[in-house]
């Protein structure tokens, strides 16, 4: 048999403490500090080389294409 316990109602108290304005604040729309400036994105091959990709050998296209290392 299930007794149900008796719990004291007391006002709960939350631990954390959120920012003022709440989601509200959150969802207006950016500031003229925040906007986007509109600029193209960097692509790939205006990328300095030390962030360039590595070559991929021919031994590891074709661990890649068969699902990875056999066991």
């Amino acid at each position: 048999m299930v007794r149900p316990n008796l719990v004291l109602l007391t006002k709960r108290i939350p631990l954390i403490q959120f920012r003022k304005g709440g989601l509200a604040a959150a969802s207006n729309k950016p500031g003229p500090s925040q906007q986007i400036t509109g600029e193209a994105a960097i692509e790939d091959w205006q990328l300095p080389a030390r962030f360039a990709r590595k070559p991929i050998d021919a031994l590891e296209a074709e661990y890649i294409n068969n699902g990875g290392v056999p066991n």
